[in-house]
């Protein structure tokens, strides 16, 4: 069945209209066979090929008058906009568009026999001809001797036969971007003999034993990879127990676990990686085996007690010093009895490292485990020979390399050349030790523990907030230098004027009354608004998105360096553009009265938001006003727009009108969303306020206000409306965004969970949970719910629509069939891509082909999705940097920061804790507590606290040999003198003047900052000199005298915030506030 026919628009008239043809899509491309379709095929090995349905399926013979997105027939549109209406949808946005049948079930699968898939583009099928046998042939030898050489070694776990998977394109794509090619038999054969020498020497050099397995020769992964021999997949390893490495995969559906640092086999966090199955009873077995034998040596190593329990400590020491690295607590994969891994898996190659990967970490003379062990030796030579520690030290033997820590802790220690450290660096090493520097990694052989790198530069001390912010941003490979020149070579000369050309090609929008509604310190305005009433009642929507595409050309140096950022970041106190400043806050950003390039999205809808046309196309514009979120907000609240600047063709009163209609609509549209079974949750975002020095004084939670809302149901709308576009015309090209369904095991034990708490978590979708959250009335207990059901959910990510099953294409969290990310381009490469793909289609012929293949769409994703993590784990870093500057300033201030938090989880020997206000989740540790016992009851959930009278602070600066509390106690102890001097002097003002409250508090907050209260305007500052008497819950005390705490799931307990800055990244930690060391005090 044909969509329906274009209606009258009642846009301008020299509009360029598309109206569809017959079927309403464009036929298959000649040169190309149709996609094939077939069943899911098991995880077992398949004997042989699944024939592919017809090539062509007509719309009129699916459901509904769906159409199938994988097959296209009818005329192609050769105008460059598209306007159209049909019925409304069932996709959750009811704005027109009715999901192809073929949405649920259709697949894009095949067995391991079945050869003959169609590689889009790129080397063409692969075909199972003389060539193709012998190149396997080669490969298969190859693998053959690394399995052997792996036994001879004493790592060999049984391999798992050739895999029909899944889904196995992206494993078909990762042979075609090698670009090695399936018959290269002469390049396997060289790579064959080298790979074979390789292994011989290292037979014959028993002195250098190998500590890894050789990787597979690049030549031989396409073959490997096409049978399903292997599997290609992103590396990530548990920041908790770096023994523990997964591999995450398209063509699995669970990730791949790597056991220990022979099986990861040199390879890096983010890595992508070629991985052979294991057998995982195997791999687990031989996992269980290490741990008991590593369990009885403990317990049997009676005389290594001590040292046994030194390591212990500092492997806990460790683990604490990881959770207070960040936020959040990180949630990954933990393998344990309860949860063995689905898949298993060694790697055989790292098919491709982040080009230019830098670290930062800290430069040593010495390993840590060598520095540790000569410290040893030296005390107890002392001891020996009664050396006081003042003669001479003995002169330092210049080594040949040096120590790089790097800072994650899931890196390796990297040697350095001498050479390549600071001068002075072997004799004085110490005055080294709290600064900063970046290296990378060169090489790391087979036979060496530890890869060899080199030292690329030195940043600066540890603790400083632009070091910091420089390391933060290394690690996360994003450029801190500027754009180079031949990137600044592709922007038009400033000023730039619009070309005429343009003006005769786009719908001139300049009289249109559009306005932006961002954050107050926006530069970057890439999306505006406008609305226009119709004479029938509806409205005209313009949702007018900056068209940065007209400026960043395929292919060039601009797009090349836009492509490998992929994404603006931003920090707490500035922002690393992707794009040039000229473009991003110039020339694409829609500033008002500045005519501007735009694409625009125009949506026709009724007064309950309906969409019933649609137009898309290129246009010029004019903004009238640069609104913020507040101004809007007070519009809403019923207030008028004061102080802000609208051009002077326009009024401040029309856009307080078109404010309150577009409020109105999205109102509509965000209700039906969530009836529709869309899911929301609100995050612990943080709001930092900075002196005129770059220093946090204060912090807040981020609010979002009605008038966010306004703006973010309409960018939804308008990307989930080109999302529909580019994946019907271009069902192999379209970059598509999908966010996958929960883990059903993590899913099941929220629910228990939120089940012990008194409340019913209905998991069975997202809609029935966002149900579930609206009917919890207590705000915190939703709070809680929420952030477990984010932790539990997977990110979204972008993808390529030929790459996957349609069945996968679904966004989780929005409930929709179809998503992509248009309305960014300015601060997202992946729109850049989409707003190309739209031009496409809207412009597009029967013969023309997008530029790009269905393999090269798959790699930007790739990137989008690295970068995006990337960006999201730089953003939370310097939120997190911030953080610590401002605790550790308010406890140099005011002594240690008390705050009260809600307790979100319940361990045997740890509670987690919620600390809103600093937007931190953090996990507080019993034995760094002065208590006589803890219990706990694992029905219950609660953990009872025997606690002593000391106080915290005190009981750890003098148990532990963290230098950071010290100082700490050392600062809290200055701050109680002062407290008491303050109180006598008050007590003493008090009796001879009679003074009004006001100026005690002036008594009581005055320091050696000399802080003017009544002109202190941090609420964090004001909170800390207040000293507030903490308030505690579940104290009791027994008969016997015990006095007992019960910690609980959502009770309120208060803490002790620190942050160290000694380390980098700083550390933030979390102490319980002992209830009963008050008492003590106030006794005394």
């Amino acid at each position: 069945m044909p969509l329906p026919q274009t209606t009258t628009s009642t846009l301008p008239a020299n509009a360029p209209i598309f109206t569809p043809g017959a079927s309403g899509f464009p036929p298959p491309n000649a040169n190309e066979p149709p996609p094939r379709h077939r069943k899911a095929a098991s995880l077992a090995s398949s004997t042989g090929s699944v024939p592919a349905t017809a090539g062509f399926q007509p719309s009129s013979l699916l459901p509904n008058g769906g159409v199938n997105v994988l097959n296209k027939g009818g005329a192609q549109q050769a105008l460059g906009s598209i306007s159209y209406s049909n019925a409304l949808g069932q996709d959750g946005f009811d704005d027109g568009f009715a999901p192809p049948a073929a949405f649920g079930g259709h697949s894009r699968q095949a067995s391991r026999a079945d050869s003959s898939w169609r590689l889009n583009g790129g080397v063409g099928g692969i075909q199972q001809n003389n060539a193709f046998t012998a190149d396997l042939a080669q490969a298969q030898a190859q693998l053959q001797s690394l399995q052997q050489f792996r036994a001879a070694a004493g790592g060999h776990h049984q391999k798992i036969p050739s895999f029909s998977f899944p889904n196995m394109l992206p494993n078909m794509m990762a042979a075609n971007m090698m670009g090695l090619g399936l018959g290269g038999i002469n390049l396997l054969q060289q790579q064959q003999q080298q790979f074979q020498s390789q292994l011989q020497q290292q037979s014959n050099q028993p002195q250098r034993k190998s500590l890894f397995a050789p990787y597979l020769p690049q030549a031989s992964l396409p073959p490997l990879l096409a049978t399903g021999k292997l599997v290609v997949g992103i590396l990530r390893v548990n920041k908790r127990n770096r023994s523990d490495a997964y591999v995450s995969t398209e063509v699995l559906d669970a990730d791949i676990y790597i056991c220990g640092s022979k099986d990861r086999n040199r390879a890096l966090e983010g890595d992508i990686v070629a991985v052979e199955l294991l057998d995982v009873d195997e791999v687990w077995g031989t996992k269980k085996e290490k741990e008991e034998k590593k369990r009885k040596k403990e317990e049997n190593a009676a005389y290594e007690m001590k040292s046994t329990a030194g390591r212990k400590n500092d492997k806990k020491k460790d683990d604490v010093e990881v959770e207070g690295q960040g936020l959040m607590l990180f949630e990954d994969e933990e393998v344990t009895d309860e949860v063995k891994p689905q898949f298993a898996g060694h790697v055989v190659a790292v098919v491709e490292r982040m080009p230019g990967q830098l670290f930062s970490g800290t430069l040593g003379l010495l390993r840590p485990s060598s520095a540790a062990t000569k410290e040893k030796q030296e005390a107890e030579r002392r001891e020996r020979e009664g050396d006081r520690g003042d003669e001479p030290r003995r002169p330092i033997d210049r080594p040949k390399i040096v120590w790089f820590k790097p800072t994650d802790k899931r890196v390796p220690l990297i040697a350095i050349p001498t050479e390549q450290a600071p001068p002075d660096f072997v004799q004085n090493s110490d005055s080294y030790i709290n600064k900063l520097f970046v290296a990378c990694i060169k090489r790391h052989p087979i036979s060496s523990l530890h890869p060899f790198g080199t030292l690329v530069e030195e940043l600066g001390p540890i603790g400083d907030i632009e070091v910091e912010t420089s390391a933060l941003l290394k690690d996360c490979n994003f450029p801190t230098e500027d754009f180079t020149e031949s990137v600044l070579k592709c922007l038009p000369p400033i000023p730039w004027s619009i070309p005429e050309r343009e003006f005769e090609i786009r719908k001139d929008l300049r009289n249109e009354r559009i306005f932006t509604i961002d954050p107050d310190t926006a530069k970057d305005l890439d999306d505006a608004l406008s609305v226009k009433s119709n004479d029938d009642g509806t409205y005209d929507i313009g949702i007018h998105i900056a068209d940065v595409s007209y400026f960043v050309k395929p292919n060039t140096a601009l797009d090349r360096d836009a492509r490998k950022r992929a994404t603006s970041v931003y920090l707490v106190q500035r922002v690393v553009s992707m794009l040039p400043p000229a473009l991003s806050e110039e020339l694409c950003s829609l500033k008002p009265g500045h005519e501007r390039l735009a694409f625009s999205v125009i949506l026709t809808m009724t007064k309950d938001a309906r969409v019933v046309k649609k137009w898309f196309g290129k246009t010029i514009v004019k903004s009238a006003a640069k609104l913020s979120y507040s101004n809007a907000q007070n519009v809403i609240d019923g207030k008028l727009l004061s102080d802000v600047p609208v051009s002077p063709e326009h009024n401040a009163s029309a856009i307080e009108h078109d404010i309150k209609i577009l409020w109105d609509l999205a109102s509509e549209l965000r209700t039906r969303r969530f009836q529709n079974g869309a899911l929301s949750h609100e995050s612990l975002r943080l709001s930092f306020t900075l002196d005129e020095s770059g220093i946090p004084v204060d912090c807040s939670g981020y609010e979002r206000h009605e008038s966010n809302q306004l703006v973010e149901e309409f960018m939804l709308l308008t990307n989930v409306t080109v999302a529909q576009q580019i994946a019907v015309n271009l069902p192999e090209q379209a970059l598509l965004r999908r966010h996958d369904v929960p883990i059903e095991r993590r899913l099941n034990m929220l629910a228990e969970r939120a089940q012990r708490l008194g409340y019913n978590l209905d998991t069975s979708s997202s809609g029935a949970i966002m149900r579930s959250f609206n009917a919890i009335e207590d705000p915190t207990a939703r709070k809680l719910l929420e952030l477990l059901v984010f932790k539990a959910t997977h990110r979204a990510r972008y993808f390529c629509a030929g790459m996957l099953d349609i069945a996968k294409y679904h966004h989780y969290a929005l409930n929709v069939p179809l998503y992509t990310h248009f309305t960014s381009p300015i601060r997202r490469y992946a729109d850049v891509l989409v707003h190309r793909q739209l031009e496409h289609v809207l412009q597009g012929t029967a013969e023309s082909k997008f530029a790009m293949d269905r393999d090269a769409v798959a790699k930007v994703t790739q990137q989008c999705n690295i970068k995006r993590d990337s960006a999201q784990l730089a953003q939370e870093q310097s939120a997190h940097l911030h953080l610590c500057v401002l605790i550790s300033d308010l406890t140099s201030r005011y002594g240690p920061v008390v705050r009260q938090a809600k307790v979100v989880a319940v361990l045997d020997a740890a509670f987690d804790v919620l600390v809103p206000e600093f937007g931190i989740e953090k996990r507080v540790h019993v034995d760094q507590m002065p208590i006589d016992n803890h219990v706990y009851d694992e029905h219950a959930h609660t953990l009872q606290i025997y606690w002593s009278d000391r106080d915290v602070i005190n009981w750890l600066a003098e148990n532990s040999d963290d230098e950071h509390l010290k100082k700490v106690k050392q600062n809290a102890e200055q701050h109680a003198v002062k407290m008491e001097v303050a109180s006598r002097s008050l007590h003493d003002e008090k009796a001879l003047f009679d003074e009004d409250d006001g100026d005690d508090e002036i008594v009581l907050g005055r320091d050696d900052k000399d802080i003017d209260v009544k002109n202190e305007t941090s609420k964090q500052r004001l909170l800390s000199m207040a000293k507030v008497m903490p308030e505690f819950e579940g104290l009791k005390t027994t008969t016997s005298g015990h006095k007992i705490q019960e910690i609980r799931e959502l009770m309120t307990v208060p803490v002790i915030v620190t942050a160290d800055l000694t380390k980098s990244p700083p550390v933030i930690k979390v102490y319980s506030v002992n209830p009963y060391s008050q008492e003590k005090a106030q006794k005394q």
